[in-house]
């Protein structure tokens, strides 16, 4: 067994603490609307839907990512992304329920316009807006390669969604978003709903397994 010396016990003592400045330093609290629906929204999620491959189903789950937007925005946003599904050797992909479940690619810049942006208490507007179960944001910018997941991404069709809308509803009982998410239990579920510039769009049902 070998024993450290003092030289050694004080180097050691250096490199574990925290540097100056950072060791009280916690996350900023939110200041307004915009930051608490921002702060909202994120999270790891997870999407369940079904490939087959040789004739056989398998069950996965889509990852999908909301985290804080880059500091050189121009407006505070927040960052949604889509990952490949990386699943090349499926014959289909599709959702739980029989739906198509097409591979997205990307990611989107997703901003947050209060109907009271002087308000005085965020806090309060911001529980009327969760009250009706649905926060909706604006695509700032933003492109999604989308198409089947036998394709890599640099072949899938590119489509731009900026000035389309991204909603975040509360999963309401006996919807179909509650049957597909029923086996995760008391987890957070939300269901994304993608509306497109030109009125197309896309849902899809959100669990968060880790924030």
């Amino acid at each position: 067994m070998l024993r450290a010396g003092l030289p050694t016990l004080l180097l050691l003592a250096l490199l574990l603490a925290p540097p100056p400045g950072r060791a009280q330093r916690g996350p900023l609290a939110p200041t307004d609307e915009v930051d608490l629906a921002l702060a909202w929204a994120r999270g790891r999620f997870r999407s369940p839907l079904i490939c087959t491959f040789d004739g056989e189903p398998r069950t996965g789950l889509r990852r999908v990512e909301i985290t804080p937007g880059p500091s050189h925005a121009t407006q505070r946003v927040d960052r949604l992304t889509f990952f490949d599904l990386e699943a090349r050797d499926a014959e289909r992909c599709g959702t739980t329920l029989g739906g198509a479940s097409p591979n997205l690619v990307g990611s989107l810049w997703l901003g947050y316009a209060p109907k009271r942006p002087r308000s005085d208490t965020p806090d309060r507007e911001f529980k009327l807006v969760l009250r009706d179960g649905s926060v909706e944001f604006q695509i700032v910018q933003g492109r999604l390669r989308t198409g089947p997941a036998q394709f890599a991404p640099e072949d899938l069709e590119e489509i731009d969604l900026r000035g389309g809308t991204v909603r975040l509803e509360a999963v309401r009982r006996g919807s179909d978003a509650a049957r597909v998410l029923a086996e995760f239990g008391a987890q957070r579920k939300l269901e994304l709903i993608v509306e497109t510039p030109d009125g197309g769009g896309f849902r899809m049902p959100l669990v968060e397994l880790d924030r």
